[in-house]
């Protein structure tokens, strides 16, 4: 697997309220903002995008990131996405940094109805993580997210923190032709949360490998 710097470039994720993003360098912070997508439940998001790429792309991409979240709110976030444009449902993927200091996936399938057309993808919701508590103080951890694409729209995705593997699965794209199946994918970074909240997160080093 050869290295570089920015597989994959990236984006504002629809807009946000002025400074929610500040950047220099490879470095970000993420800080409150109203969600300005449409679609869906969550009410803060502030958050990049990649661009996208087909799902018949073979490929294993790389995601890292050190990653530090200053809050007292217990408030559970996604802090990073394998998405593909659906709109009411979980994506293919989602991680979420609990209220309890933990990591977990969040999955679902899609009939492409909104809210009422989600089933919960259990093969990866169920995933028990294996980690450090991540505290909300400034500490930093890295994190990174292995991915490896088939080319047919399953993906294998390995989660580490400083090193360590937490989280690891599979997703298979639906075999019931109720279900949407995925045209593309792309990644997001950044907090996503239910409820707005005060806090603020900094991502620095964050690259994409290939």
């Amino acid at each position: 697997m050869s290295t570089q710097a920015s597989a994959l470039s990236w984006r504002t994720s629809c807009e946000v309220d002025p400074g929610a993003i500040r950047r220099s360098g490879s470095s970000y912070v993420f800080s409150t903002s109203k969600n300005h997508c449409t679609g869906g439940i969550f009410k803060q998001r502030a958050e990049l995008t990649s661009n996208d790429f087909s799902v018949s792309r073979k490929a294993t991409y790389v995601f890292s990131t050190s990653v530090a979240m200053t809050a007292k709110s217990r408030e559970p976030f996604i802090v990073f996405q394998i998405h593909d444009g659906r709109n009411g449902c979980s994506p293919p993927l989602s991680l979420r940094w609990q209220g309890n200091g933990s990591l977990s996936f969040d999955s679902d399938y899609t009939k492409g109805k909104g809210m009422a057309g989600c089933v919960e993808n259990r093969s990866l919701r169920n995933v028990r993580y294996r980690g450090p508590s991540l505290k909300r103080n400034g500490t930093a951890y890295l994190l990174k997210v292995a991915m490896t694409f088939d080319g047919q729209g399953a993906f294998d995705v390995a989660v580490s923190v400083d090193g360590k593997p937490v989280l690891s699965g599979k997703y298979a794209p639906p075999s019931d032709a109720q279900f949407v199946r995925s045209k593309r994918f792309f990644l997001k970074h950044g907090v996503y949360s239910k409820n707005i909240w005060p806090y603020e997160m900094t991502s620095q080093g964050l690259r994409v490998s290939r």
